[in-house]
This record gives structure tokens, sequence and C-alpha cells, in this order.
């Protein structure tokens, strides 16, 4: 009675083992097959008002075709590896919903949506949603990108006050 529980119990537990692995080897294959997506660059496909707020791609891997892309700014604007995302970005490290950008209450706000490797927001991990400002950079994996809400971007110095020297 005892050989006939243990291996009964040494079964069940190699069929959970299997299916364990099973379950690893799709979310696997289906993680890959997103990353093996051709970057959705909107640039091209999108008209927008210069006027309108926009993300322009200062930095990007060479294979990824962003250099230079800009992405006009919406209600909401999802960015990571899932091909539904509005700028998907198709790095491994890059999350599936990495991030977001909404727009609440007449400002832009940028938020980490529990990203694995996180979000740099002017070199700063980001830990909270955090208002944007025009120039702000913003960092995903390799990618780096720069939010223009102005058509002119205005370099200020600070140390330009009247009195300063």
């Amino acid at each position: 009675m005892l050989e006939i529980l243990i291996f009964v119990l040494r079964t069940v537990f190699q069929v959970l083992i299997y299916a364990f692995i099973f379950v690893v080897i799709i979310y696997v294959v289906k993680d890959l097959r997103g990353t093996g997506q051709t970057v959705k660059a909107r640039q091209g496909l999108q008209k927008f008002n210069r006027g309108q707020c926009y993300l322009k791609v200062d930095y990007a891997p060479e294979d990824s075709g962003l250099a230079g892309s800009e992405f006009p700014l919406g209600a909401e604007t999802i960015m990571g590896r899932d091909p539904k995302s509005e700028i998907v970005l198709p790095e491994k490290v890059i999350s599936s919903n990495h991030a977001k950008i909404y727009f609440d209450h007449g400002q832009y706000w940028l938020e980490d949506l529990g990203s694995t490797n996180g979000t740099l927001l002017n070199g700063l991990p980001l830990s909270e949603p955090a208002v944007l400002a025009n120039g702000d950079r913003i960092k995903i994996g390799d990618y780096i990108f720069r939010l223009v809400r102005w058509k002119y971007e205005v370099e200020s110095d600070h140390r330009m006050r009247p009195g300063a020297s």
C-alpha cells in the first residue's frame, strides 16, 4: 500500500513539473515573438500639428531605425515592447507595457508601469508619476527621448539673471 502511495505522489509531482516547464516555455516563446516585431515608427503615418507636444528620439540603437523620429502625444501614450503600444521598443530589457505618458489637468505626466528595469527621467529613476516639462529626457532601455512641448525650445541659463556675473 505504501509503495502505491509513493508511486502516485511521485507521478503527480512529475506531472506538475512538466506542466510548469510547459507554461514557462509558452511564455518564453511569446516573449521572443514580441521582441521580433518590427518597430512601429509612426512619424510617416501620422500627420500632427508641429505645435503639439511630441517625443523626439535623441538616441536609439542603430538597428532600430528610430533615431530622430518624432511621436505625437495624445491623451495617453504607452511605451513598451508590446506590439499594441503606441511606441514599440523591441528590446529585451524593456517590459511589454513599460511606461506611459498621459495628459491630465493641462500637464503631461510620465508613469512607470511597474517595469522590471525602470524608467529614468532626466537621469533619475522614476518611482511615482511625474509632471513633464519641455526638454525633459526620458530613458527606457537604450532609448533616449526628449519631450518637446513648444515648437521652439529656449535654453535658459540661471547665471544670466540681472546682477549675476
